[in-house]
C-alpha cells in the first residue's frame, strides 16, 4: 500500500492526529516527572555493534538530510531533550519532532501522518535522504511507514530505541488501538515483513536488558544482526544514555559517509 502524501485528504488525516497543545504540555510535564523519579544506573555497552569506523571523517558541514524523531506511546516530544543537543552538535541540525495522539489512532494511521511529515521535510530540505529515529512504539510507526507505505529515501536510515518489534507484555493494559497492536503475537506484528526485506534501508536496533517494559529480545527482534544492547537505565532511562546517543550518531554518520562515497564514485 502506497499513499499520496501530497493529496488534501492525506494532509487532513495527518492534521487530525496532531494532539492539542494542552495535551502535549500535560504529557511533557508527566514524562519529565517520571524520568526524574526513575532510578538511574550506570550504562555499559554489552554488544557494541556500531563502533565508529576507524578513519571515518566527521562531516565537513551540516547534513541537509532531515532527522525525524518519533516518540512512543504516551511519550511527549520532550523525551528527546537529551538526544537533540547531541544531534545538533554533530551537524544534524535539520531535526523534526513528529507529534501524534497515541490514544486516538492505530499505528497504520499514525504512520500515514508520518509519511506526510517526512515528505514535507525532504521537500523543504531539497534532499531525498532522511534519517528516522523511533522510540518505543515510535519505532513501529517508522517501520510500518517504511515497509508498508513505501516511505523511501536515498539514503534512508532507521533507528529504533526500545521498540517492541516482537510485542510488549504490558500492552494489553494499554488504551487505544495502537496499544492493542503492540501486544505479543498481535496480528499487526505478525503481518509486518522481516526487516531484511526493506531494500536499501539501513537498520539500527537498540535495547536494554534492564528494560522492564520492552524485553531486549523484542527490542532487538531476536538479536537482529544490526542491534545494540545497553545495560542500565530501563525503558525511560535509555533515552538519557550517552552510549545510546553515540550509537545513533555513528549510525547516521556512517550512512552519510556511504552516500557521499557513492556520489563521488558515480
Amino acid at each position: 500500500m502506497r499513499i499520496n502524501v501530497t493529496a488534501p485528504e492525506g494532509r487532513a488525516r495527518a492534521a487530525a492526529l496532531v494532539p492539542t497543545e494542552a495535551t502535549l504540555v500535560a504529557l511533557t510535564t508527566a514524562f519529565r516527572t517520571l524520568r526524574k523519579a526513575t532510578p538511574r544506573q550506570p550504562f555499559a555497552t554489552r554488544r557494541p555493534e556500531f563502533p565508529r569506523p576507524a578513519g571515518l571523517p566527521r562531516p565537513a558541514q551540516d547534513s541537509a538530510s532531515p532527522v525525524v524523531l518519533v516518540s512512543g506511546y504516551l511519550s511527549p516530544l520532550g523525551c528527546w531533550d537529551a538526544l537533540l543537543p547531541r544531534l545538533h552538535e554533530s551537524g544534524f541540525r535539520n531535526t523534526v519532532c513528529f507529534p501524534y495522539d497515541s490514544l486516538r489512532a492505530g499505528i497504520p494511521e499514525i504512520a500515514e501522518a508520518l509519511a506526510v511529515q517526512v515528505s514535507a521535510a525532504t521537500r523543504a530540505a531539497g534532499t531525498p535522504g532522511v534519517h528516522l529515529i523511533g522510540y518505543s512504539m515510535g519505532g513501529l510507526v517508522v517501520r510500518y511507514a517504511v515497509q508498508r507505505l513505501g516511505l523511501t529515501g536515498d539514503p534512508i536510515s532507521v533507528t529504533t530505541i526500545a521498540t517492541p518489534h516482537r510485542g510488549c507484555p504490558l500492552a494489553s493494559a494499554g488504551v487505544g488501538p495502537a496499544a492493542q497492536q503492540m501486544r505479543v503475537n498481535s496480528e499487526f506484528l505478525r503481518d509486518l515483513p522481516a526487516m531484511y526485506s526493506s531494500g536499501r534501508v539501513r537498520w539500527s536496533l537498540i535495547g536494554s536488558p534492564t528494560d522492564r517494559v520492552v524485553p531486549l529480545s523484542s527490542a532487538t527482534d531476536g538479536r537482529h544482526a544490526d542491534s545494540l544492547s545497553l545495560g542500565g537505565g530501563g525503558h525511560l532511562g535509555i533515552l538519557d544514555s550517552p552510549q545510546m546517543a553515540g550509537a545513533v550518531l555513528s549510525h547516521l554518520e556512517l550512512c552519510e559517509f556511504e552516500q557521499a562515497l557513492a556520489v563521488s564514485c558515480a
